[in-house]
């Protein structure tokens, strides 16, 4: 028996043969392959092996083992695998590289003549050889379509005998057995990672006579080939034993495998490098970390104009984690603007509504700023509190009030598992709304227009109350400007008529839509609704006309069953008709809508007119009548007359609108400038991007797309004719993953069908299969753009442009680039796999059926001479009806080929392509690594540290300087927080220059905030004292949160270790104290002055005691304590001794206040006049304009002065179920109501005093006609 064994404990000295790119390296290992693109190798025992006794003999049992490693420069990148194989000859010389692994070519493989076994090693998939996988192992006879194959790995030697995937690249060296039993002719191929041992179970274990197929003396080797991927494919060591198991290979004596990748870093940097990594852990990781990516991950942006406004600004972590990372379960609505999510706020507590808006669009911009601006002030029983906000990169948050109960819309049309609202919340919350208005029309100090009062933007707290919400599109403007707007704003069915016409928004509008409002509350109905007929009915109209039938009550909603106030819902209906009048000038205000609700002022008679308010609306527009017309009378000829000229002209418009926005080009022509919201037919992997780029191919390997115009083209005049000229163009871009390498390509293509189902991808580029590439029944012209050499179709190189007919093996093709008319023709390279954008030019001459194709860089007019020119009558190709699209696949490495524009002309030149508007070309891939980073790591490293710790050392001083104390419970208040730098820049760090004066527990300084320059006054409270601590809380919980025209609003605070720091408004004429006391010579109030004073001042109190969410008492109401901004109004301040408590509750007070005890005048001789005293006894005598400051010099109004001296007397009164409230002061001083009659008394307001504490009230001689607040206050009054 013929015996023959070797074994190569590496191939260092060996002398087997090797050609092509293999080679046996220094270190004793054989590189059959290298980073070489299409290249083969391989290497060879030098003399050939008897496989057989004799020439007709069996072949006789052998076994080979040997050690391999696959690497690769690119991670998983592929290409393409090697061989072991047996075979005739030594001579592959035919043989192609890539799938073909340097075995056979396109024309042999598969031939019995070949006599070859192979056993291959495949990390790409191969269509064509119907490859299972990329990362297989199989056996091949005579051919590359494997007789059996299977995935690449091992079966354990366990009970079970589990497989255990083993990926050929990177898995280091593995372990091959092949063994051929001769008699009983079986195939055994067993894997294993080195050392581990041989399995018991073989991979691949198949029965095939090799005596059929090998010839007596073969040669042994291995053979290996890249594509345009590339990889390292090497053999450590290799034995061999015929008829005998191979020797053992010893582990010990292999050469390593090399590595691939980046150089080894220099032996400076390698020093240097462990020292660094230590700092660089210790400095970046925990400040860079902690401080940076903290900041990063919640960062926000904050605007300049911001600053002047006052709502707490929330961080985006808080609110991040108050929603639960804005989990879908938070999610409470979409918006108009945005998605509203429930949230609680960790440190509060408190629940919230928090409102996320998409920055990108204008309208959601101005929406943030018009609800920061005006809600972020706003405070009113009646009106959903903004709590707060927050500004991100791309995303605005507002932070609500949370209403548990959702909005009124949810009630007023059944929603499942809610109950219906009965008449008496219906009536208080339209009432409540009301109120809110009016707060934002007129006690504000800015008018706030809301625009969009409906259900859906009323939301219904705990109590059932409704609160006006949703203020997206308000506008503010000040008082007595007038509020021209551009845009015509709001919900159609509530928009005033006005508005559509001029789009003027005023504070009647917001009556229109407060009226629609009423009704759609009161009957239950939508504004605009459809009838059994399918014909649009208003609700207003639909009111008058069962008010017009004496059926007004029908109206009102069903599901209340009767049970309501009829007189209320009267009232509520015809009110809701009176402020949706259609004519301006005919609605209330909303001061009179709240008088007519509350019954004070009896509502206007209003008669149902033969008209609809919706044609007295048109009428309006076409100028039927004049905006002050408030009578409507019926005339029968107008409603036609005015329906019809609305309908023509309604019809014109419309038609103009449509020949405006059609343009018929024909169908010889179009153009694609980019390819949003186009119309292509797409298979495969295609699929068409936000911004409107067409990808052919996606991140996938081994795939193919395609796209298509979707209708047929003719492209001759008649069935059999010739084809006719056209001219294409298109801007496409080859986008490489790794480095510069992208396969395979794509094509412009037309193609009878668009079906390309059967072809294949990679070197096919999703046109064509292996059986059916060269068949004249294809019908397919193509121009290729190949990025990859494929020998089977003789290509020149892996960057090309070719003309394709029935085939892919090119008619003509030239490598990629552009004849220079700018260098006088010279031609000059394109790499098309570059990340540019590029144009093609392919034109077809019908009568001289010359093909020409042009290419160029994008933004180059198109070069004169073509790249590519032949003749060719495409009359014999295309059938009479073709599509025309694009094909593209990849093979082993994932690419991006895409096309960004496209445009074709038949019988013309293709239209220009418009580059301005065509999208950008993705960016894929990982970032290259920057050369400069690597030359100066080492140096910088040195620098890095001593700067890390230069700048630790001035971050934490300036931090000490400018420290603050943040504390748990100021986060459920809402002003906004100042840094302690910014205020001690603002006042030139607390000179006395800036003291303004001494408040009653600080300094207060003026100062000006650099970044918006306004003007505030700083009060510097001392941190030690008890006292100080109790005036600080009180202001931040009251001042904070109040905003009205007639209260000092507070903007902010800061808190530092030591010290408390209040920001409030500048008020430029100081306080009200110094122009009643001045000197003589100084310049006094006149009357007007005063009494503008004494009314806004009310209005502020008014606000305090009923409109606030809470009931203020100030306690301390006294002339310094009024200051006067610079238009001379009175504002109310220094609420260091204001005591909050709930509606409802009992206000009472543990502390005597000394400073509300009444004024005393002191005389000469050392005795004391009370004021109030003093002014009683002239009134006693009739004389009570004796008592009016001589300065004024008569110059006043009388009647006004009376009333002034006479509420205040009443409002002094000792007793106090004797002074009226404030929203009676306010009906006093407006003249809304008569004062009642003040009957004088001999006995002083002291003394009356001094009984009523013993317990004398039976002794009041003042009669009690003023109703009681019900409330306790401690108000005080100057002189």
């Amino acid at each position: 028996m013929y015996h023959e064994e070797f074994v190569y404990n590496g191939f260092t000295g060996s002398n087997l043969a090797v050609d092509g790119a293999a080679r046996i390296t220094s270190t004793g290992l054989i590189e059959l392959t290298n980073d070489t693109a299409r290249v083969k190798g391989h290497a060879i025992y030098p003399s050939p092996l008897r496989f057989r006794h004799s020439p007709d003999g069996m072949v006789q049992s052998f076994s080979v083992s040997f050690v391999f490693g696959i690497l690769s420069s690119f991670g998983d990148i592929r290409g393409h695998g090697f061989a072991f194989f047996i075979s005739p000859s030594e001579d592959f010389t035919e043989a192609f590289p890539i799938q073909f692994l340097g075995l056979f070519n396109s024309l042999n493989n598969g031939s019995s003549y070949n006599h070859i076994i192979a056993i291959e090693f495949d990390t790409i998939q191969n269509i064509e050889f119907a490859d299972i996988d990329n990362n297989h192992v199989g056996i091949d006879i005579n051919s590359l379509n494997s007789l059996k194959s299977h995935t690449a790995g091992f079966y354990s030697n366990g009970k079970n005998g589990t497989f255990i995937n083993l990926p050929l690249i990177g898995s280091g060296p593995i372990q091959t057995w092949v063994e051929y039993d001769g008699n009983t002719t079986q195939i055994n191929v067993t894997l294993a990672p080195l050392a581990m041992g041989k399995p018991a179970k073989p991979l691949l274990s198949s029965t095939f006579n090799l005596s059929t197929v090998l010839k007596e003396k073969s040669y042994i080797g291995f053979s290996s080939s890249t594509g345009l991927s590339t990889g390292h494919h090497c053999v450590l060591g290799w034995s061999f034993g015929m008829n005998g198991p191979a020797p053992l290979i010893d582990y010990t004596k292999l050469p390593k495998l090399p590595h691939l990748g980046p150089r080894s870093p220099s032996k400076l940097l390698e020093i240097i490098l462990p020292i660094a990594s230590a700092v660089l852990v210790l400095a970046i990781g925990t400040t860079a970390v902690i401080l940076v990516m903290r900041h990063l991950r919640y960062k926000e942006v904050n605007e300049d104009w911001e600053v002047e406004y006052g709502p707490h600004r929330f961080t985006y972590k808080d609110l991040f984690h108050a929603t639960r990372g804005f989990n879908s379960r938070n999610l409470i609505g979409i918006g108009g603007f945005g998605r509203v999510y429930k949230g609680i706020i960790r440190t509060s507590k408190t629940e919230v509504a928090v409102k996320r808006v998409l920055y990108n669009s204008e309208q959601g911009i101005k929406q943030f700023v018009a609800e920061v601006v005006s809600m972020g002030h706003l405070q009113h029983n009646n009106i959903v509190k903004l709590f707060g906000y927050c500004r991100r990169k791309g995303e605005l948050l507002l932070v609500y009030d949370y209403m548990e109960n959702g909005s009124l819309e949810k009630y007023l049309y059944g929603e499942e598992g809610r109950t219906t609202l009965d008449w008496g919340q219906r009536f208080k919350i339209i009432k409540g709304i009301a109120s809110g208005l009016l707060y934002l029309h007129e006690e504000w100090d800015k008018v706030v227009i809301h625009r969009d009062v409906k259900p859906s933007n009323v939301l219904l707290d705990k109590e059932m109350n409704g609160r006006l919400g949703d203020f997206g599109l308000a506008r503010l403007y000040d008082h007595g400007t007038d509020p021209q707007t551009t845009h015509a704003v709001g919900t159609i069915g509530y928009l005033a008529p006005e508005l559509v016409q001029r789009g003027k928004a005023t504070t009647l509008t917001d009556v229109f839509t407060f009226g629609i409002f009423i009704l759609e509350v009161t009957c239950g109905r939508k504004p605009m609704t459809e009838d059994n007929q399918g014909h649009q009915v208003m609700l207003v109209d639909w009111v008058i006309q069962n008010w017009h039938s004496d059926s007004l009550l029908d109206t009102v909603d069903i599901k209340l069953q009767s049970n309501y106030d009829i007189n209320e819902a009267c009232l509520a209906l015809k009110l809701g008709l009176l402020c949706s009048h259609p004519f301006p000038d005919a609605r209330p205000n909303v001061r009179q809508i709240l008088q007519y609700l509350d019954g004070d002022v009896p509502l206007p008679d209003l008669l149902p007119a033969h008209f609809s308010f919706h044609m007295l609306t048109l009428m309006q527009n076409e100028g039927w009548f004049g905006s002050s017309a408030v009578s409507l009378y019926p005339s029968p000829s107008m409603p036609g007359m005015v329906r019809l000229s609305f309908l023509l002209k309604l019809l014109f418009s419309l038609a103009l609108s449509l020949v405006s926005s059609t343009t018929d080009t024909g169908k010889d022509q179009f153009v694609y400038s980019g390819f949003s919201r186009s119309i292509l037919d797409l298979d495969g992997a295609a699929t068409i991007t936000p911004d409107g780029v067409l990808e052919l191919t996606n991140h996938t390997v081994h795939i193919k797309g395609h796209a298509f115009y979707p209708s047929p083209w003719l492209l001759r005049k008649s069935p059999g004719g010739m084809v006719q000229s056209f001219s294409v163009s298109f801007v496409f871009g080859m986008v490489p993953i790794y480095s510069d390498k992208c396969t395979d390509g794509m094509t412009f293509l037309i193609s009878p069908t668009k079906d390309f189902s059967g072809a294949q991808a990679s070197q096919y580029l999703g046109l064509l299969n292996k059986t059916i590439d060269g068949h004249k029944s294809n019908h397919i012209f193509a121009v290729e753009l190949d990025s990859s050499q494929n020998t089977e179709f003789g290509d020149i190189d892996d960057n090309h442009i070719g003309i394709d007919i029935y085939s892919l093996t090119s008619t003509k093709s030239n490598t990629a680039g552009f004849y220079d008319d700018r260098n006088n023709g010279i031609f000059k390279n394109l790499s098309l796999v570059s990340h540019k954008e590029m144009q093609l030019w392919v034109d077809y001459n019908g009568e001289t059926t010359q093909i020409n194709v042009t290419l160029a860089p994008l933004r180059l007019t198109k070069p004169s001479r073509p790249l590519l020119s032949t003749t060719y009558n495409l009359s014999t190709v295309l059938e009479d009806q073709s599509y025309i699209g694009f094909s593209a696949s990849t093979g082993p490495i994932n690419s991006l080929y895409c096309v960004l524009g496209w445009s074709l002309g038949v019988n013309r030149p293709a239209p220009l392509i418009d580059i301005a508007k065509l999208p950008k070309l993705p960016h894929v891939g990982p970032k290259s690594r920057s050369k400069l980073l690597e030359i100066i790591l080492p140096i910088a490293t040195a620098i890095f540290i001593f700067l890390v710790g230069t700048t630790v050392i001035l971050f934490v001083r300036r931090r000490m300087k400018y420290a603050e104390i943040n504390e748990d419970w100021e986060a459920e208040f809402g002003p906004h927080r100042f840094s302690y730098k910014d205020l001690f820049h603002a006042t030139d760090g607390f000179k006395n220059k800036n003291l303004l004066g001494l408040g009653g527990f600080g300094k207060v300084y003026r100062g000006l905030l650099s970044a918006s320059k306004l003007e505030v006054a700083v009060k510097r409270v001392s941190h030690e004292s008890q006292q100080g601590m109790k005036e600080f809380v009180a202001e931040i919980v009251s001042i904070g949160r109040l905003r009205h025209r007639n209260l000092v609003q507070l903007l902010g605070y800061c808190r530092r270790k030591g010290e408390l720091l209040l920001v409030y408004e500048y008020m430029s004429n100081g306080s009200l104290d110094k122009y009643l006391h001045c000197e003589e010579d100084k310049p006094t109030l006149n009357w007007a002055q005063r009494f503008q004073i004494i009314k806004g001042v009310a209005s502020g109190l008014f606000y305090l005691h009923e409109r606030w969410e809470k009931v203020v008492l100030h306690r301390d109401i006294k002339a310094s304590n009024v200051l006067l901004d610079s238009e001379m109004n009175g504002r109310l301040g220094d609420f260091g001794l204001a005591r909050l408590y709930d509606h409802g509750t009992d206000p009472q007070t543990t502390h005597v206040v000394t400073c509300g005890q009444r004024p005393i005048n002191n005389h000469a001789d050392d005795s004391s006049q009370i004021l109030i005293d003093w002014v009683v006894e002239h009134w006693h005598e009739g004389l009570l304009t004796y008592t009016l400051d001589r300065r004024l010099q008569c110059n006043y109004n009388s009647d006004e002065v009376n009333l002034a001296l006479n509420l205040a007397l009443l409002c002094a009164h000792p007793f106090c179920n004797a002074r009226p409230s404030m929203r009676q002061v306010i009906q006093y001083l407006n003249s809304e109501i008569p004062l009642p009659e003040l009957i004088p008394t001999n006995i002083s307001y002291t003394v009356l005093g001094l009984m009523q504490n013993e317990g004398f009230d039976q002794y009041a001689s003042l009669p009690s006609t003023v109703g009681s607040s019900g409330m306790t206050s401690s108000l005080s009054s100057g002189r």
